[in-house]
């Protein structure tokens, strides 16, 4: 016979969390702080359900599941790589001086023109951004968008690069 007063936490795991799925993100971020034992930052709805039916099902099984485990692997691996990588990593990336202008860009004063969509776009490059039609813009990315309404590489868009990887 079945006990009616058992507490919420001697409830089965499936039945916690099935309480889970009917709560909101309110109630959802209250009880990852009462499982975690630390609040949230997190106001994913979906997110927050997941780590804590994960940390209850952990719990019912009563020791580490494989993926907290291969995540901690994971995780001590990574830092092992940080410390070995060092100035290796430094010296392979190279950056610009702040200030300095991308070596991609034409020279201040240059038009960059390109067709799309039957039309002439005429874009004048400036010591500090672009202009377009009168405006001006920060990025060859920021006239891309406002041209097409979709998030563009402003170099791609305007033919200063060419795509990298597979084409097909």
């Amino acid at each position: 016979m079945k006990d009616k007063n058992k507490t919420k936490a001697e409830r089965p795991a499936w039945s916690k969390i099935s309480d889970l799925q009917k709560m909101g993100l309110n109630e959802l971020r209250a009880e990852y702080e009462r499982v975690f034992g630390k609040p949230t930052k997190s106001r994913n709805r979906k997110q927050l359900f997941a780590q804590i039916s994960r940390k209850l099902q952990e719990a019912a099984k009563g020791s580490e599941s494989s993926r907290t485990v291969l995540t901690a692997k994971f995780q001590a691996k990574g830092k092992q790589q940080k410390k070995n990588s060092g100035k290796k990593q430094q010296e392979k990336r190279q950056t610009r001086p702040i200030g300095s202008r991308d070596s991609r860009l034409p020279k201040a004063g240059t038009t960059i023109t390109k067709k799309y969509k039957g039309k002439t776009i005429n874009v004048r490059v400036l010591t500090k951004g672009f202009e377009y039609q009168g405006r001006e813009f920060r990025s060859l990315s920021a006239v891309a968008r406002h041209i097409t309404g979709a998030i563009w590489n402003g170099f791609l868009f305007f033919g200063l690069i060419e795509r990298q990887g597979k084409k097909g």
